[in-house]
Formats: C-alpha cells, sequence, structure tokens
C-alpha cells in the first residue's frame, strides 16, 4: 500500500451521510463502520483506555491493537489488501486516523472481472486470502441485489421527506420501545420488540443500564437501541413508537431537549439507513408487552445488585 501517493485526506473531508450512511453497502456494514469511527468496539487500546483491561495487544500479531492496526497496519492486514484486486493502491499516513482512512478509501474499487463498482472498504472484514475472497464476494452479492439505477439516484431520503412520503395506512414493520427507571440507583431496563407489516414479533430484546440520569434518556436509550436491532434485520422501511412524546417530538424536531441531545442526534443518523421511516407516540395501554419486558429487565438487574 506504499507504492502511490498519498492523497491529501483531512477529518474535514470527513461526511457522516456520504461516509458511512449513505455509502453503497448493506445497513449492518453501515452501523459497523458507525461503531469503528465511535471507538465503540470493544479493541485493546479502546478497553485500555476505559481501564477493563491492561493488555491492549492485537490477538494476531501482539501488537499494539486498535480499529487503524487492525484495518491497516497488522500483517494480517496487509496481506489482505495485497491480495485484493484495487484499481490502484493507497498509501496511508503513519498518523492517519480512521475517518481520514474512510475518506482515503471513498473511491476504491477492485479491478474486473470482480463484480464489484463500489468502495470495499466497507466488506473487508479468515485467513488473508479467504478475507479477501469473501470481502469481494459479500459486496457483489449484495450490489446485485440492489434496485435497479433508476430507483438508486433517488437516494435515502431525509427523514421529513421518508415521514412525507408513506401513507399513514401502509403496513410497514413497527418497532415498539419502552424504559423503566428507578430514581434511587439511577438503573433502568430497556425493551423493544419489533413487528412485522402484518404484526407478528419478530425480535425482541431488553437490557439493563447503569448511571442513567432520568426516565427521559432511559427512554432515548431504550428507542436506539430499538432501531439498532432493526437495522440488523435489514428492513427498509420502518414505524418506530414510542409513549414519550417529548421524546418523539425531539426526533422529529418539533422541540429540543438538552438532556438527549446526543442521543436523539445518533437516532436521527442511524434512522437515515432506511428507505423510509417514521417516529410515533403511541399510548400506554398499546404498549404494554414493551413495557413489561423493560420493568422485567430492571427488576431482574436489581435483584442481581442485591443479592450477589
Amino acid at each position: 500500500m506504499s507504492q502511490h501517493k498519498a492523497q491529501e485526506v483531512s477529518p474535514a473531508n470527513f461526511d457522516w451521510i456520504k461516509d458511512v450512511w449513505n455509502s453503497k453497502c448493506s445497513p449492518k456494514m453501515r452501523i459497523f463502520l458507525w461503531s469503528i469511527i465511535q471507538n465503540a468496539l470493544p479493541l485493546g487500546e479502546a478497553l485500555n483506555q476505559r481501564g477493563i483491561q491492561n493488555e491492549a495487544l492485537c490477538v494476531k500479531c501482539k501488537q499494539k491493537e486498535s480499529a487503524m492496526h487492525i484495518f491497516f497496519q497488522c500483517p494480517f492486514a496487509i496481506e489482505v489488501w495485497n491480495l485484493l484486486p484495487l484499481h490502484r493502491v493507497v498509501h496511508l499516513a503513519t498518523d492517519c486516523d480512521f475517518k481520514k482512512a474512510v475518506v482515503a478509501f471513498r473511491n476504491i474499487v477492485c479491478l474486473p472481472p470482480s463484480g464489484v463498482t463500489t468502495a470495499i472498504l466497507p466488506w473487508k472484514i479468515l485467513t488473508p486470502t479467504e478475507t479477501a475472497t469473501k470481502a469481494v464476494r459479500l459486496a457483489r452479492e449484495w450490489i446485485n441485489a440492489q434496485p435497479h439505477k433508476e430507483t438508486e439516484q433517488r437516494g435515502v431520503p431525509t427523514l421529513p421527506e421518508a415521514t412525507r412520503s408513506r401513507s399513514a395506512r401502509e403496513l410497514v414493520p413497527t418497532c415498539k420501545s419502552d424504559a423503566a427507571f428507578n430514581q434511587q440507583s439511577n438503573r433502568a431496563g430497556l425493551a423493544w420488540i419489533i413487528y412485522d407489516a402484518s404484526g407478528k414479533p419478530l425480535r425482541q430484546g431488553s437490557s439493563s443500564q447503569e448511571l442513567v440520569a432520568s426516565p427521559l434518556v432511559a427512554e432515548a436509550l431504550s428507542l436506539r437501541a430499538g432501531i439498532v436491532s432493526a437495522v440488523s434485520l435489514e428492513l427498509p422501511k420502518l414505524k418506530m413508537l414510542s409513549d414519550n412524546v417529548t421524546l418523539i417530538r425531539a426526533i422529529n424536531n418539533d422541540a429540543q431537549a438538552k438532556e438527549i441531545y446526543g442521543i436523539v442526534k445518533s437516532i436521527q443518523q442511524i434512522a437515515s439507513v432506511f428507505v423510509e421511516i417514521t417516529f410515533d407516540h403511541v399510548s400506554r395501554s398499546s404498549n404494554v408487552e414493551a413495557d413489561r419486558l423493560a420493568k422485567l429487565a430492571l427488576l431482574s438487574s436489581s435483584s442481581f445488585i442485591s443479592n450477589p
């Protein structure tokens, strides 16, 4: 990766919409890229910084494990890149971070006859040969499954456009979320249930969260967990439902709530993965299943703390 002149890249060139949420890859890969850039993956360097473990070494070469090392600097990663039929080589500077790398690889595609005409970086995730081959195969399969060019040119609609474009009567998958909050311990139970267009449950999940500032924050965290779960199902359309009016208004930009500003921005970014998505209020009486799951999650975590 060092024979060609380095591209002029800087963090200012990076664009969340262009480089992540509108990148031509599957929703799972977009979330994965988002997780890498947000330092949300449990890599050694991140765990070390958080005091979770002392060692921060790559399992393959025992060097310092970071996102840049895993994807570009590890001998294993270098061998994989050498095996990929790229139309030109990219040189990454030693001080390059992952945002700069994404920009540098923005237009790097595979040579024919690979069948891959989009950027290969998101798909490079076995032996080096297996990794390179699988990256090309997965990218090609996803490209072949996409709609025709006329549909692609429309692009991913923004949240307001998506909201306006769909009739309220159209049946689409839904995701209901809810949270239970304990003010004394600042713990919360989070829950979400995803239903298909006919109302049949597709997936549900629950978890507990410590150090939650308020019930509103808990509701926002629960909704975000639900939409992330929906992304992994690769649903093109989705209706998100919450019984918290303040949260729904904040997401739809009718009102701003400072304590959940960051979570709302994260939800809106993830929402751009979908072709169409809406965020609507649902009555408490219509959200009893998610409410029950949230309360059980909070109760289970509280019982665990009380009975170690």
